[in-house]
């Protein structure tokens, strides 16, 4: 990297990336999504992009693991601000935030084109969204007030069978994808807190 870029400009530079990045893929999807032209908008050679990040995959990779982190963030700011495990309808929100964002990859990408980006991952990466139990088990036990005997792995499931209808909604009636979401949100809360009514 050129040594004109201090640390400050470096960090601009990738968050401008970023942005702009997400921008090329909400217009127009992944097949869309060019590096010329994500340097040109931050006003960089393509060269200098390559120094940020090694391939085009691996810009799609960080462009979705900012967004991951970003939606853990405000998981665990509306826990500090809640002072307790949140209740259902601070759950129901942040679900709805993370399943109807623009910036969801499942929502943007084609199921062809979600293969590709996981073929294209080193085998340490992943961008399945139920994989991580981790987290699921971090919401079940210290971010949602969740009842006793959460199955996490149905929970996985319902987070899985969402990303999986959002990559197949070319098949689905589209009419009804919203209350499909809705209806797989409604069951992810029903495990981690009871049957309401």
């Amino acid at each position: 990297m050129p040594a004109i870029f201090t640390q400050r400009n470096r960090d601009e530079l990738y968050r401008r990336m970023i942005e702009v990045g997400w921008e090329q893929l909400v217009e127009g999807g992944i097949r869309s999504l060019r590096v010329e032209r994500v340097a040109a908008a931050v006003g960089i050679a393509k060269g200098t992009f390559y120094h940020f990040f090694d391939s085009k995959d691996d810009f799609i990779y960080a462009m979705l693991m900012e967004n991951r982190q970003h939606a853990m963030d405000v998981l665990e700011r509306v826990r500090e601000e809640a002072g307790a495990p949140l209740d259902r309808a601070c759950m129901r929100s942040w679900l709805e935030l993370l399943w109807r964002s623009e910036r969801n990859i499942f929502r943007i990408a084609t199921a062809e084109e979600y293969r590709y980006l996981v073929r294209s991952l080193p085998s340490e990466r992943t961008l399945d969204p139920a994989s991580d139990g981790a987290l699921v088990r971090w919401i079940v036990d210290e971010v949602a007030n969740a009842r006793p005997g959460v199955d996490v792995a149905a929970v996985q499931n319902l987070q899985f069978a969402l990303a999986l209808t959002l990559l197949n909604r070319g098949l689905l009636r589209v009419e009804a994808l919203e209350r499909t979401v809705d209806a797989l949100i409604d069951d992810t809360l029903d495990e981690l807190f009871g049957k309401t009514g």
